[in-house]
């Protein structure tokens, strides 16, 4: 059955029994990305989905490695399903269907940094969070704790083993930067250091190092302007030394406005950086309407768990499902799938 004409959210609804469910179809050249499964995901939980029981979620092409990693993350008893369709049959990639994960190809580690100029802004929580978005996706990923106040180690220990239901999971190792040697962490692709807002602070042989950049700021009306000038003067920092990273510049702690302000505030805070993007071609100002990180209890109760048990706190990270959602960690896999797109990755690419 089709839906009435201009119906948004889905394509098709399908019926068994007293079972209904709506279906969104892609026909796509590209792999799906993460984002436009959520959006189907918001559409399920509203309202006006209230009459499906199940929702199902067909592409012609593939998933990207993000996307895959949120599917994963929500186990075999999801609300929704998702498939490829090919000519005669139809694909899903829920759960564990016996289909082995694609492999990274072997290549040399891949650098991020955290950074920027100003304390305060969660360079910390960005690091982490951003680690366990790749670890979510199989990928084992080194920690680097460059800031002398050492809150990564705090925060997350020695390190997160995420587990996998395929078999041996991954893991997320935490270094700091005296005991940090590439040898000791041959089995991690993924090397993110979270650095001192200090430039002169950190090694500069591993600022050399870095691929990319994630440089977090917030979206606050009256400290756009002051945050760009900070800003501003990291990328300078940086570029002294690494001219071949992607920067991006990623609005962290954002809480929704409303629509009237948030266009006043995104005009704003978007014409603060332009002439930074004219003038260097591997400078990316994330549009917040794209990919931000949300506020949300699970980040703002993260470390909770070293106050609770300050003799032997949990390394754990604010990805837990609560009522089948997570923000964080589909934020963070909304970041991952943006860097892809925007500087490719390209160990996510198949």
């Amino acid at each position: 059955m089709t839906p009435e004409q201009n119906q948004a959210g889905y394509d098709l609804v399908v019926s068994k029994s007293n079972i209904v469910a709506a279906v969104q179809v892609k026909w796509l050249k590209n792999n799906v990305a993460a984002p436009q499964i959520l959006k189907f995901v918001d559409f399920l939980e509203s309202p006006a989905a209230c009459q499906f029981n199940y929702g199902i979620f067909i592409t012609t092409k593939d998933y990207s490695g993000p996307a895959r990693a949120l599917i994963k993350s929500w186990g075999k008893d999801a609300r929704i399903r998702c498939g490829i369709a090919s000519e005669h049959k139809i694909t899903w990639v829920n759960g564990d269907d016996g289909t082995p994960p694609p492999q990274p190809p072997k290549q040399d580690k891949i650098y991020f940094g955290i950074f920027t100029c100003k304390g305060g802004v969660g360079k910390t929580t960005v690091a982490a969070h951003l680690a366990g978005a790749f670890a979510l996706q199989g990928f084992n990923v080194a920690l680097v704790d460059l800031d002398p106040e050492q809150n990564l180690h705090k925060l997350v220990g020695d390190g997160v083993y995420v587990p996998n239901s395929k078999g041996t999971g991954t893991t997320i190792e935490v270094y700091d930067a005296r005991a940090w040697d590439e040898n000791a962490a041959r089995d991690c692709k993924i090397v993110i250091c979270d650095c001192s807002p200090a430039l002169e602070r950190n090694p500069r042989e591993l600022i050399e190092k870095f691929d990319y950049c994630i440089i977090p700021t917030t979206l606050n009306p009256l400290g756009i302007n002051k945050h760009g000038i900070v800003i501003q003067d990291t990328v300078q920092k940086i570029r002294s030394i690494n001219q071949a990273a992607h920067l991006f510049v990623l609005v962290n702690n954002f809480r929704d406005p409303g629509i009237r302000r948030f266009k006043i505030l995104k005009e704003s805070f978007l014409s603060v950086y332009k002439h930074i993007s004219q003038n260097d071609k591997k400078f990316h100002c994330i549009d917040p309407e794209q990919v931000c990180i949300r506020t949300s209890d699970q980040l703002y109760y993260w470390g909770i768990h070293i106050l609770e048990n300050p003799d032997n706190p949990s390394s754990e990270l604010a990805f837990q499902l609560i009522g089948g959602k997570c923000y964080p960690r589909d934020d963070f896999i909304s970041l991952v799938d943006y860097i892809e797109r925007e500087a490719g990755i390209g160990i996510l690419r198949e």
